[in-house]
């Protein structure tokens, strides 16, 4: 077992060797997957916009494809992990956070208890549902705050691997976690 340091690293790695084809690919396979086994709830969906820098799944076809559902997009609004959700529709100004990841530069802030369903981004996962992201908390934090019926997707490259060793209470496991073989349910 290795902890999440070590995880985030060997990931990122990982990752990285995929080309943008092999990206592109995956996330059109793990969409696939939710389109067929009808995964979104009605209502709220919190997409995120991906970072090339972080060679992350592809989204742009996730905002096309789920377009009849309201979006919002989380927001990092400060250095100690706090996050929200801003509504995203096309021509919503968009500006680069401290990451380079696209954000609304809006802050009408949404009710994370009115999210039907998120789709959550990772490094990689565990048999138990636990993820690894990139290491400040934001989405645990932001998860903590969500309705119980809320869906939690996560989606990744890569198949669960058996435990993370140093996952807390604080860790918010996900209900699911889609790779392009696989829908695994926790």
């Amino acid at each position: 077992m290795l902890n999440k340091k070590a995880l985030r690293r060997l990931y990122r790695l990982k990752r990285e060797a995929l080309s943008p084809k092999d990206l592109e690919s995956a996330s059109t396979q793990i969409m696939a997957h939710v389109i067929s086994h009808n995964l979104m709830k009605r209502g709220l969906l919190m997409l995120f916009f991906d970072s090339a820098a972080h060679a992350e799944l592809p989204m742009k076809k996730w905002f096309d494809t789920f377009k009849e559902h309201p979006i919002c997009v989380p927001k990092v609004v400060d250095a100690n992990g706090k996050m929200e959700a801003v509504i995203w529709h096309k021509g919503v100004p968009l500006m680069p956070n401290q990451w380079g990841v696209p954000e609304p530069s809006g802050t009408d802030y949404i009710n994370p208890k009115n999210i039907a369903t998120i789709v959550v981004p990772l490094l990689c996962f565990d048999q138990n549902g636990h993820r690894v992201g990139y290491g400040k908390g934001y989405y645990d934090k932001f998860l903590s705050r969500c309705s119980p019926t809320c869906k939690t997707i996560g989606i990744s490259c890569f198949d669960p691997i058996e435990k993370i060793e140093d996952a807390t209470e604080t860790d918010v496991a996900l209900q699911m976690v889609i790779t392009p073989q696989k829908i695994y349910s926790f």
